[in-house]
């Protein structure tokens, strides 16, 4: 019965309802929730929203940006422990945050702009070694932006609605692609 309300509540004619579902899922996504984006924007798709509406974009855009601002603030506020608790392990907390004191802002940026990063994890890790804000924040905001519009104009281009299996496995390998580029960007950098 609750999920029926749910779904009736997502799919009614109300858009301001929808948009204010999507926005706290996209929001979620970024801090609590370990889904890919994708996944969002293809369930979107599949219940006929506009994805390419700049209402839309501008939705899931405020969303990326406050769930970021909020998990640098945790990070900030709980450093590890944060981590532990969305990643699991102090370990992973240790390779990251090495990786991006070593690496330095551009290796950020880069990892949010390719989606096979643990990006969301990285902004806690972010706060929590008091990462420069002001760059985290424009590379959040450049880095999403451009990926949220790449992965909207594929979907749009390859005429797939609901996303699915065959979107999944042709994200997957242009990420893959980008991010071996962006590795040797990176090794070359150094």
């Amino acid at each position: 019965a609750i999920n029926n309300f749910f779904c009736s509540l997502i799919t009614s004619s109300s858009g301001v309802l929808v948009y204010i579902a999507i926005w706290f899922i996209m929001f979620l996504q970024v801090t609590i929730l370990n889904i890919p984006a994708y996944v969002i924007l293809s369930a979107s798709v599949s219940i006929g929203i506009n994805t390419l509406s700049i209402a839309y974009i501008l939705v899931v855009i405020s969303a990326y940006m406050t769930g970021c601002i909020l998990a640098y603030w945790l990070g900030r506020k709980f450093g590890t422990k944060a981590i532990k608790w969305c990643a699991g392990s102090e370990e992973d907390y240790d390779k990251w945050s090495n990786v991006i004191n070593n690496k330095g802002k551009w290796f950020y940026l880069i990892t949010v702009l390719l989606p096979m990063f643990p990006d969301d994890i990285l902004c806690l890790v972010a706060g929590s070694i008091r990462f420069n804000f002001k760059f985290y924040v424009i590379a959040n905001l450049i880095g999403r932006t451009i990926g949220l519009l790449t992965m909207l104009l594929a979907m749009k281009l390859l005429g797939i609605g609901g996303g699915g299996f065959p979107f999944m496995i042709i994200v997957w390998v242009v990420a893959l692609i980008g991010e071996f580029i962006g590795y040797i960007l990176i090794k070359r950098r150094a």
